[in-house]
C-alpha cells in the first residue's frame, strides 16, 4: 500500500500488520504513517471506479513469504 490507498473489508475481516512490520517495530519510537477504520452502520459497496483501481497483490501481501 502506498500513499492515498484505501482497503475495504467488506466482511469487517479483521487483520494485523504485514509480516515483518511489527518486528521491524521494534525498539522504535514514531511511525510515520496515518490509518483510519471506518465502522459503518449501513453496508457500503465499491464503484466500478474503485473497481478499476484495486491493488490485486494487495490480499496476498498478508501471507510471508
Amino acid at each position: 500500500m502506498g500513499p492515498g490507498s484505501i482497503s475495504f473489508h467488506p466482511a469487517g475481516v479483521p487483520h494485523g500488520p504485514h509480516p515483518g512490520a511489527y518486528e521491524a517495530s521494534v525498539g522504535g519510537t514514531r511511525t510515520n504513517e496515518v490509518a483510519v477504520m471506518l465502522d459503518c452502520f449501513g453496508a457500503l459497496r465499491a464503484t466500478e471506479a474503485a473497481g478499476a483501481l484495486e491493488d490485486a497483490g494487495y490480499e496476498g501481501s498478508f501471507i510471508p513469504r
